[in-house]
């Protein structure tokens, strides 16, 4: 069986308008925004003009096969990643046999990790991988996931996803998302999530 790919992270910001500015810097530009208007959901366009008492739910943004979520927020957070998998029905398995929640709705399924944040799965030729660009126009690497206990992380990780050659996991205070690099050609681009999300006391 393939390895996972990772291609999402979702992160919740005080300052979306910050956050979407450093990521077009990066080459993500902004690719769709989702919110309503006196409580009508509505879909906007990255030229669509904002209407009158438009109240931001979230938005994405997107380069090669990139996607990053941005969503208002209280205080910076993060929410959770999303993975390609080759068999999502053998994924969701394996996490219900160590207990984990798993839900599902007709576009995307989440796993619901114990460690406080959650794991998005699509099937490799579903619907939310096939909006995506190349990987060889831009792909997420070594996206740095830092956890208090990091062996019995790897281990589960490894038997509930199999390997994912994208992320690293490596010992911190709480579950977060330390850094991710954007590959394009040949040229790396490293993201501190700190800088990112704009807030001094962001995990480090």
């Amino acid at each position: 069986m393939s390895d996972p790919t990772l291609f999402h992270l979702h992160f919740n910001t005080p300052d979306v308008t910050v956050a979407a500015e450093r990521l077009a810097d990066a080459g993500l530009q902004l690719q769709r925004r989702f919110g309503s208007v006196r409580g009508d959901s509505i879909a906007l366009g990255p030229d669509d003009r904002t209407p009158d008492d438009f109240r931001l739910k979230l938005q994405t943004h997107q380069y090669g096969a990139v996607n990053i979520t941005l969503a208002p927020g209280q205080q910076p957070r993060f929410d959770h990643f999303g993975l390609q998998v080759a068999d999502i029905d053998e994924v969701c398995a394996n996490a219900e046999s160590r207990g984990w929640s798993v839900r599902s709705n007709d576009r995307r399924t989440f796993v619901m990790t114990p460690w406080g944040f959650r794991v998005e799965i699509h099937p490799t030729a579903g619907d939310v991988v096939a909006e995506l660009d190349e990987s060889a126009v831009a792909r997420l690497d070594n996206v740095v996931l830092r956890v208090p206990a990091v062996s019995p992380v790897r281990k589960a990780f490894k038997d509930v996803f199999e390997s994912v050659p994208e992320l690293r996991i490596e010992s911190g205070e709480e579950p977060w998302i330390h850094s991710f690099a954007i590959d394009e050609n040949r040229t790396t681009t490293t993201i501190p999530v700190r800088t990112l999300l704009d807030e001094e006391d962001t995990p480090t």
